[in-house]
């Protein structure tokens, strides 16, 4: 392989694709980012599917801290996006229980960390995004699996009431989904229609 067909993180770090991948599944931290990136990544690929089929207008990505994954425009209103924000549900130990049985998943809805002047800011607010996205992968070992549940649904923080709570339920796969779940996208959104 010449230098050229290298990737260019190979190029860059000076190490082989297996070796980069080996570092990323030995570590923690790098395996949680990652698992981050790959959830963004399927979620992107379902809304360019509502792109192609004409359900939405268009979309953006954004990879700042302290804005939503994605914003989409829906078909005749575009003049306002509705943002998306991309989560994975908690590790596999992690989930509601009854009586010993799973009843629901846990998805966490907070920032990494808080500005020192305002505690608050480590939870999201109402007005950062419409729709949260979370990603199925980590339980059911498909990437490409989400539920969606617009943010005036999420359960208020206890002490902040403008801000959302931690943790929320997540329905599971074997249950039946229902409203204000749903687990396409696009039934979400015709359901804002």
């Amino acid at each position: 392989m010449t230098e050229a067909q290298r990737h260019v993180l190979e190029r860059e770090y000076g190490l082989t694709k297996d070796e980069i991948l080996d570092a990323i599944n030995r570590r923690f931290r790098a395996k949680v980012t990652l698992e981050g990136a790959v959830a963004e990544v399927h979620l992107g690929k379902h809304i360019q599917l509502l792109l192609d089929t004409g359900v939405i207008a268009r979309f953006e990505v954004h990879d700042q801290d302290g804005y939503p994954d994605y914003s989409i425009w829906l078909n005749g209103k575009s003049d306002k996006a509705l943002r998306v924000e991309c989560k994975n549900i908690r590790n596999s130990d992690e989930a509601y229980r009854k009586g010993g049985e799973i009843t629901a998943y846990k998805v966490e809805t907070q920032k990494t960390r808080a500005s020192k002047s305002d505690k608050s800011s480590r939870f999201y607010g109402y007005d950062q995004f419409e729709i949260l996205a979370v990603c199925l992968g980590k339980k059911t070992h498909d990437w490409t699996q989400f539920v969606f549940i617009e943010s005036k649904n999420l359960a208020k923080h206890r002490k902040y009431k403008s801000k959302m709570a931690v943790m929320h339920p997540v329905p599971l796969p074997s249950s039946p989904v229902a409203p204000p779940w749903y687990t396409a996208l696009q039934n979400l959104i015709d359901g804002l229609a």
